[in-house]
């Protein structure tokens, strides 16, 4: 969310989603069953203080103390009289009295009552259902002080781990991945079986899968790179002076962005690095002339397709600070650092550095040059022309009825197995880390809360005809003062009404009634406010609920418990569509607009660049510029083509991928014209191919969805590119 614009940021819809994430990110949750009641108990008990013992782990619940509920007890038994749950609220409203004389000799005559409580301190109850519901919002019973689950096929217990750092650090997912193995392992002996969920654990996958790839495909591609510059060259020195403009460029850009920007986004870093790649395209051009040009006229021979090459790339990256994304900024001013920097750095210091140096024969080159010849070359002629057009259109209307790829669900990169268990887990708890919610904004708490009172009504309306799940919010827990206010007048009437009749019927003596009544006007003045409630214990579960309370800048959310449909989503949108301060968020939907939006942005950045770089070859090629442009043109579309074959559609990081094809296609183009196909020009546009290939085209088979799109639309781009440039060429 924060490469968006900042006039389109909401800060207060960020923060509550960062509340809302922060809720469950530095949570394990952990579900042991088992047919064993007493083993499980007994073996929570070590297993709680081997996660408490780690350095990493800031508490561990996994039962009810006794002081627990006396300071329960203590916070809420004071606003009993105000607190009052909805279906209370609305009997009582009713005049539906009849209920609560029901409820109160049930509470009395009850074995499991409320115990310590006085009758005259509550004798209809009202502290009873204000522990029943205040507790928690999962599937969860109290037995015997353990946090047990509910209608769990067999006995099934909770432990809640809280982390005191970061899931994505290393460090933390190693200590608390390898605990909760060997727990597994220790309580499967014991016929228990153990269930866990929580973010650290989808970090610490992304983490095993990042490490896998980086020792398979990674150096596997850094070796590769290596091993075709030595076969070529045969030399240490070519390979150090192919690398430095690269490292440079790299370093230069990084600290630009630093400056401009204050910090570079990771996805900058990781593509800008590609497109800054480009620039190996001068080194390696600079190197293979060396072999056959002396050192004081290699410059001037191949400055022409250096600086056009330089203007073309800089001006098609450029136009991506046109966008009104700040991302796409910073990758516009990272490439064009980049390129830039690695392109004087072969103009200035390659004299130097190369100006003893002996010429030298590159067999590879011939051997390159013979293959070349062998691909037929196209001639615009009318049967010609209609195929090449028609392969256009054709791949032009295979791209039009695909259809998009921006759910950022598509690029989930956790295993089944733990998604599975983590349904599995949010079923059996009832519960979801769902970030869809109604942001409710005021200009202070107060009205806030009351939005969310008349709000109430609606929604539970929706949920009771489901289709909406169920759902927290804030003045369930702390109603306003108004309402608090009104609540303390319904159960004035019915003392008024009821309470005389029961005691009555209890044969109690007067001085227990007044007794009661004294009771009641001594809570008439207790109030709950925002700031005693958030520093209760009792509230801990309910506080990222509340997201502001300042002045002007008061917001609070309404959080669901699962996942809503496009049924749910457009009876919520009707239901606020009269107010502009009641706002629906869904974070997936939000990230995936983004990446549409970023999509969209890039397509016609791409289209805006061709046409420029058209115009300025057009200007030194006139009218055989289309032997440059046609082949990064026509590889782009036939890629994207059978990317939407391949995978349906599109998304951004295809797109992003073209960049470089058409950053590398172009330059190849110059290249090869402004040397007039010279043979070692060709060598030296095709290692620039081939290192781009081993660089990006081997993240093709990257299981990380992103880079799979990336890798894969190189691949498939940059061989086509190869292919199509000779056939472009000039014939006698």
């Amino acid at each position: 969310m924060s490469l968006l614009p900042e006039s389109k940021q909401q800060p207060l819809a960020q923060q509550a989603i960062e509340q809302t994430t922060a809720r469950f990110s530095k949570r394990l949750l952990i579900l042991v069953s088992g047919e064993n009641e007493s083993v499980i108990k007994t073996e929570l008990e070590t297993l709680a203080a081997e996660f408490a013992a780690l350095e990493p782990v800031a508490e561990v619940r996994w039962r009810i103390q006794g002081n627990q509920l006396q300071t329960f007890y203590n916070e809420m038994f004071p606003y009993r009289f105000v607190l009052l749950d909805e279906q209370s609220r609305n009997k009582l409203i009713a005049e539906n009295y009849q209920t609560f004389e029901k409820r109160a000799l049930a509470n009395l005559f009850s074995p499991v009552s409320a115990g310590k409580i006085e009758l005259v301190d509550d004798p209809f109850g009202f502290y009873t259902q204000l522990s029943q519901r205040q507790t928690t919002d999962i599937n969860v019973q109290i037995s015997e002080a353990f946090l047990k689950v509910k209608n769990a096929d067999t006995p099934t217990y909770l432990m809640l781990i809280t982390l005191n750092k970061e899931p994505y650090s290393l460090a933390v997912q190693k200590i608390i991945i390898a605990a909760l193995s060997d727990q597994k392992e220790r309580l499967k002996k014991l016929n228990l079986t153990v269930q866990s969920s929580g973010m650290i654990l989808h970090a610490a996958a992304g983490a095993e899968q990042a490490k896998s790839e980086i020792s398979s495909i990674g150096i596997g591609s850094f070796v590769g790179i290596i091993v075709l510059l030595l076969i070529v060259f045969r030399r240490i020195k070519p390979l150090a002076l192919i690398l430095l403009p690269v490292t440079i460029g790299c370093i230069t850009a990084v600290a630009v962005t630093l400056l401009i920007f204050g910090q570079v986004h990771l996805i900058t870093l990781a593509f800008g690095a590609g497109l800054v790649g480009v620039s190996i395209d001068y080194a390696l051009h600079y190197v293979c002339e060396r072999q056959q040009t002396s050192a004081v006229s290699v410059l001037a021979k191949i400055f022409p397709g250096l600086i056009l090459g330089l203007l073309s790339s800089v001006l098609a990256y450029a136009v991506q600070a046109f966008a009104p994304f700040p991302g796409l900024q910073q990758m516009a001013l990272f490439s064009v650092v980049g390129l830039v920097a690695s392109w004087l750095t072969v103009v200035l210091i390659y004299p130097l550095l190369t100006r003893n140096d002996a010429n030298r024969t590159l067999p590879l080159a011939q051997s390159l040059f013979r293959l070349r010849n062998k691909i037929p070359a196209f001639r615009f002629r009318a049967l010609s022309g209609v195929l090449l057009i028609a392969l256009g259109a054709t791949a032009i209307i295979t791209i039009l009825n695909g259809t998009s790829q921006d759910d950022i669900r598509l690029l989930q990169t956790s295993p089944d197995s733990l998604l599975q268990q983590e349904r599995s887990i949010q079923t059996l708890l009832g519960t979801s880390s769902s970030t869809q919610f109604i942001l409710v904004k005021c200009d202070n708490l107060e009205a806030c809360l009351n939005k969310e009172q008349r709000l109430f009504p609606n929604l539970t309306e929706l949920r009771n005809l489901n289709i909406i799940p169920d759902f927290q919010a804030l003045s369930s827990h702390l109603p306003s003062n108004s309402r608090q206010g009104e609540n303390y007048q319904l159960v004035q009437q019915l003392y008024d009404a009821k309470l005389a009749d029961l005691y009555g019927k209890l044969k109690l003596d007067s001085v227990k009634l007044q007794s009661s009544l004294d009771a009641f006007s001594d809570a008439k003045n207790n109030l709950l406010s925002s700031h005693t409630w958030l520093s209760m214990q009792s509230s801990e579960a309910w506080r990222d609920l509340l997201v502001s309370q300042e002045i002007n800048n008061s917001a609070t959310i309404i959080r669901f418990s699962g996942h809503l449909n496009n049924e749910a989503k457009a009876a919520i949108g009707n239901l606020l569509s009269e107010d502009s301060d009641l706002v629906f968020i869904d974070q997936v939907s939000n990230i995936s607009d983004l990446m549409k939006n970023y999509r969209m942005q890039v397509s016609q950045l791409i289209f805006l660049a061709y046409a420029i770089v058209f115009v300025i070859l057009f200007w030194r090629y006139r009218l055989q510029v289309w032997r440059v442009i046609l082949p990064p043109l026509m590889a782009s579309l036939i890629t994207l083509a059978s990317i939407t074959l391949i995978n349906g559609g599109m998304n951004m990081f295809h797109l992003l991928a073209l960049i470089l094809v058409l950053g590398i296609g172009l330059d190849m183009g110059i290249f090869m014209t402004e040397s007039a196909e010279s043979q070692y020009t060709w060598l030296a546009v095709s290692m620039s191919t081939f290192t781009s290939l081993l660089a990006f085209g081997l993240l093709a088979w990257s299981q990380t969805p992103v880079l799979h799109h990336f890798g894969l639309t190189v691949l498939i781009g940059l061989s086509l590119v190869w292919v199509l440039t000779p056939m472009m060429r000039k014939t006698i």
